[in-house]
């Protein structure tokens, strides 16, 4: 199946150059992240999107996960679309959504007895993370290195540190990811290897005084993905109950993706707090947080402060509204087509790859993995050192470029995943591998396995 190669994004190079004299870096997040071909986008449909030039590509990058149905779903935009123009979009005061999503919520993650909106996934996590030092009364925060949780200043530590400057396996040094983070801001986090209960436990029993709580991706999906060992999830629990550590489940990530109720459904542990976004909007900017109400009350009471002037705007709380009737009605056969569609497509990469002679693994939960390049044969990577010490970015960011070229998007960097939606299907998987082994054939040219990038 010959696949047509997309090589003309002149417009969009111009567009960005124009961007860029305005727009500091030429955007205002971090998709991009300088892969070498330009993309300016002029729509999206489905699983597809244009650039600027015409092109047109099949999307795996999906905005960075919010888009489980796709882009542009009708029935998110006509929801959106009455709320603004029958009852307004900005109040400041409570309104029938807050119950309306609030109670959707309750349903789905069990775990959830109250809950606070919030506009974006670092707000949330952050808002989580002073509630447990708020209804503690310490200051420490656990968390695990290569995992995401905002950039702010208290957050932004350790989520890709350099491995020769991060200390030893059972005792990663807390380091700032940017400059401009002071000091006492990665002193106030305490990072610990992923997958290993062995060091938390010997860590949350020896400074218990000290640590409020423990925040965890339950799968690591900033170092591509991490899925936990068995049994991990399991004793982060049983540890953090026995040391009085609130524990935090950021599924910011793997909120309703993964499974309706989250990671936490599908895993089996309810942790006491918990945070999403991304795909509660669907697509708009709208996040959660919430869980235990004893420690929620802090917030009901006003005892811990969060607000913010567009937190719960009744135009992404529609949003979010009609994702999750989505969820509820659709759930018992929206997920299994998603994980079935995501097998294939993982089984067929990882085929091409390694019939091509690289070492290579797919390593995923649910509809969203990683196809990581590796310097050799592996069956599995369990923390960020060996994900980001093991892989070959050299030759994924050779594939991802072949495969662009090819009309086939999913983001640039080994670190991060691709993901499908509801709107993809098995044509598209069929042209997605049909690219794959056009892709790898170029890239074995250019970077012949075993051969190191010059």
């Amino acid at each position: 199946m010959a696949v047509a190669t997309t090589t003309d994004t002149r417009r969009s190079q111009e567009m960005f150059r124009r961007i860029s004299r305005s727009i500091a870096g030429g955007e205002s997040s971090y998709a991009r992240l300088r892969s070498g071909i330009e993309l300016c986008i002029e729509r999206s449909a489905g699983a597809r999107m244009w650039d600027v030039d015409g092109n047109e590509y099949l999307d795996y990058c999906l905005g960075y996960g919010p888009l489980l149905f796709g882009h542009h779903p009708q029935d998110i935009v006509d929801a959106v679309v009455e709320q603004i123009t029958e009852r307004g979009f900005h109040f400041t005061f409570p309104h029938r959504l807050d119950y309306e999503v609030g109670e959707r919520l309750q349903r789905l993650v069990p775990s959830m007895e109250l809950i606070r909106f919030a506009c974006s996934g670092t707000e949330a996590t952050m808002a989580a993370m002073r509630l447990a030092r708020g209804f503690t009364g310490k200051e420490k925060i656990v968390k695990f290195e290569g995992a995401y949780h905002g950039w702010s200043d208290l957050q932004y530590i350790s989520a890709h540190p350099v491995i020769r400057a991060a200390g030893l396996h059972h005792a990663p040094r807390s380091l700032p990811d940017t400059p401009g983070t002071p000091k006492a801001f990665a002193d106030a986090i305490i990072i610990q290897p992923f997958n290993d209960l062995d060091v938390l436990a010997r860590t949350l029993h020896e400074r218990a005084f000290e640590i409020a709580g423990v925040i965890i991706e339950p799968a690591l999906a900033n170092c591509g993905i991490i899925p936990p060992l068995p049994g991990f999830l399991e004793g982060v629990r049983r540890l953090t109950e026995e040391t009085g550590a609130v524990l935090i489940f950021d599924e910011v990530m793997t909120g309703f993706r993964v499974a309706p109720g989250g990671a936490q459904e599908r895993f089996g542990v309810r942790p006491d707090l918990s945070t999403f976004a991304k795909v509660l909007g669907g697509g708009f900017p709208v996040a959660a947080f919430g869980g235990r109400a004893d420690i929620m009350e802090l917030e009901a009471t006003g005892a811990v402060m969060h607000g913010g002037t567009y937190t719960a705007s009744p135009l992404v709380l529609a949003a979010a509204k009609a994702v999750l009737d989505r969820i509820e009605r659709d759930r018992d056969t929206m997920y299994p087509k998603l994980e079935q569609m995501t097998t294939r497509l993982q089984d067929g990469l990882l085929a091409i790859v390694r019939e091509a002679g690289y070492p290579a693994l797919v390593q995923g939960v649910g509809p969203f993995f990683q196809l990581f390049f590796l310097d050799r044969p592996r069956e599995r990577l369990i923390d960020y050192r060996d994900a980001m010490g093991h892989s070959r970015h050299d030759v994924y960011a050779a594939f991802h470029e072949a495969m662009q070229h090819r009309g086939i998007y999913f983001h640039p960097g080994q670190s991060e995943r691709w993901f499908l939606s509801t709107e993809h299907t098995e044509q598209d998987i069929d042209q997605t591998l049909a690219a794959a082994s056009e892709a790898i054939a170029e890239v074995a040219r250019r970077l012949p396995p075993g051969r190191a990038a010059d």
